[in-house]
């Protein structure tokens, strides 16, 4: 055997011990594995979500400095915000007093897509669900992201790969889709970006996609963060499909944003010049 021949079969051992070591890279078959055939064809489609914006409670303060609730006639929560307040530690608590009424906290004003709670949730944007050879895939209109869905066996990856929108994996439990998010980044907008109640890196997102009839799925969605939540908490919400076409864009100027928020925002910090400095940039 030739010394070249010698050095091929080596790499490819080594590959395949690697791969074996580190499974959160491989298509490792698992029990959830299913075959993405195998997801019935009724999911395939666009959707909306149809459950309403709600009562936020009396701990939430919009940037206005305004409580955000029914007597303000401002129902800004896609979340059940009391529900999750009720679940908080102390650290989760400490979290929102400090950000009472900071509107500036949110990524959003800088055109950052919205995070994984707010996608979602987001009534009034449309979402595309593809199956592709080894993954579900889901458009949202919202930041038009793309999100894959593996469903070829593979783990998570190790907690030191992260990303903004996390990893996900997903089964078939019966005729239930479920969905499971790791590897997230914090996100100081967390469960949506009215709110500010804040996810952490160390949640899971454990999604259950149920169909009710051909044009209506109930979504389940629960998130359990040991940072921040003393337990899980579950918001169970509707899509309805639509023939409405998905435009594939999302359009946001960071400049219209950023005025937008500083031209009506009651700064909570006497000694904060950034939105002088923002706004004089702006006029440059």
């Amino acid at each position: 055997m030739s010394k070249a021949i010698v050095f091929l079969v080596c790499m490819v051992a080594g590959t395949a011990d690697l791969t074996a070591q580190a499974p959160g890279f491989g298509n490792i078959k698992d029990p959830k594995t299913v075959l993405i055939s195998a997801v019935p064809q009724q999911f395939v489609g666009t959707w909306l979500w149809t459950t309403g914006r709600q009562y936020c409670g009396p701990d939430i303060i919009d940037s206005y400095g305004n409580n955000v609730d029914k007597t303000a006639g401002r129902p800004f929560c896609q979340w059940p915000a009391e529900e999750i307040i009720k679940r908080m530690n102390g650290r989760g608590r400490a979290w929102m007093q400090f950000t009472r009424g900071d509107d500036a906290i949110s990524p959003k004003y800088s055109c950052v897509a919205g995070g994984l709670g707010t996608a979602l949730t987001e009534g009034g944007y449309l979402r595309t669900f593809e199956k592709r050879a080894d993954a579900f895939v889901m458009h949202f209109e919202q930041s038009n992201w793309w999100r894959w869905i593996w469903m070829d066996g593979r783990q998570h990856p190790p907690p030191t790969d992260v990303s903004y929108t996390g990893h996900a994996i997903g089964w078939l439990d019966g005729k239930t889709l479920v969905v499971e998010t790791t590897n997230l980044t914090w996100d100081p907008d967390g469960y949506d970006d009215h709110s500010h109640i804040a996810r952490s890196h160390m949640a899971k997102f454990t999604e259950r996609h149920t169909m009710k009839d051909n044009d209506n799925m109930e979504l389940s969605i629960t998130v359990d963060d040991p940072m921040f939540l003393k337990e899980p908490v579950t918001f169970v919400g509707n899509l309805r499909r639509t023939t409405q076409q998905h435009p594939g864009v999302w359009d946001c100027d960071p400049q219209v944003a950023l005025k937008e928020l500083y031209e009506t925002y009651k700064n909570p910090y006497p000694d904060d010049t950034l939105p002088e400095r923002l706004l004089k940039s702006l006029e440059e």
